[in-house]
């Protein structure tokens, strides 16, 4: 099996084993490079788990202080955005976990409320959004789970 087939297998164990709530693509408005994007997402979700948990228990609890996400990042030309699975706080709805993202992103990117730099929606059919999101065209690996970013948890199931 090359590096190719072991990505692939990778992004579609986890995307089908795993049950997400959310489904967000995000975009920006000027050229982001991958690592940009990679830096944006990591930034997002580290605010976004400081602001629910507080610095301290973040920084205390690494692995249950967290919200679990997947995070793909398309890198074609110009064009680089991300799709995100999330998975929904269980004291949280999924309405007030994507306005907390969204609250966020928009600090973080410093923009206006546009629909087409941060879209999101709850996730009714999962295995359609697995195939998407681990979509990848010629043979290059152009959709890519950006590990840095993402926060898989293996124990989800003992809960």
């Amino acid at each position: 099996m090359n590096t190719y087939e072991l990505k692939n297998a990778y992004a579609d164990w986890v995307c089908s084993t795993n049950e997400y709530d959310l489904f967000i693509t995000l975009n920006s408005e000027r050229e982001l490079t991958y690592e940009e994007m990679s830096k944006l997402l990591c930034k997002l979700f580290y605010k976004a788990e400081c602001d629910v948990f507080t610095y301290k228990k973040r920084e205390l609890y690494k692995k249950k202080c967290r919200i679990e996400r997947v995070c793909v990042i398309e890198n074609y030309n110009k064009r680089t955005h991300a799709h995100i699975q999330v998975k929904t706080l269980s004291n949280f709805t999924n309405e007030q976990m994507i306005e907390l993202l969204k609250e966020e992103y928009k600090q973080l990117t410093k923009t206006k409320e546009k629909q087409f730099l941060f879209d999101a929606s709850v996730i009714a059919n999962r295995n359609a959004v697995s195939r998407y999101t681990t979509k990848n065209t010629n043979k290059q690996l152009n959709d890519v789970i950006d590990l840095r970013s993402s926060f898989i948890c293996k124990q989800s199931n003992k809960r």
